[in-house]
């Protein structure tokens, strides 16, 4: 009996072994073509900074798919190009949303414009979870 149990024990290994590295090439495969997306998001997103260099306030779905990343990595180029501009961004990528919010300091004390709070008025509508501080917020769902 006990032989058995060893050889049941290590069959199972073996398989949790090998579904470990087919996850792992998964993940590496993913994280790949995310970078791609991450790529094209930050220059969609320089190019919305471009159009609109003095409007108050940015809300705008980008037209290539999106990952959360490529977000983030366009509004720290909007924080250094437009400052005084607040954004709400979104990105549609297979079945999540993604949206990130940026608001400048200026608005946050001066108007009480929190990202925070801005996003979760219309989180709900799209089932997604949110969460951040007054100048910076993000969410997905």
């Amino acid at each position: 009996k006990q032989w058995y149990q060893r050889r049941v024990r290590g069959r199972r290994d073996r398989i949790r072994d090998h579904i470990s590295g087919i996850k792992a090439k998964l993940d590496k495969a993913k994280i790949e073509s995310e970078k791609g997306l991450a790529t094209e998001n930050a220059a969609e997103i320089a190019s919305l900074i471009a159009k609109n260099k003095d409007a108050p306030i940015i809300i705008e779905v980008l037209k290539t798919k999106g990952t959360s990343k490529g977000i983030s990595e366009g509004l720290k180029t909007m924080r250094k190009k437009a400052p005084e501009t607040a954004a709400v961004i979104f990105a549609v990528n297979d079945d999540d949303v993604f949206f990130h919010c940026l608001v400048p300091k200026k608005l946050s004390s001066g108007m009480s414009l929190r990202a925070d709070e801005w996003l979760a008025t219309f989180s709900g509508l799209l089932s997604a979870k949110c969460g951040g501080k007054d100048l910076y917020a993000q969410g997905s769902g």
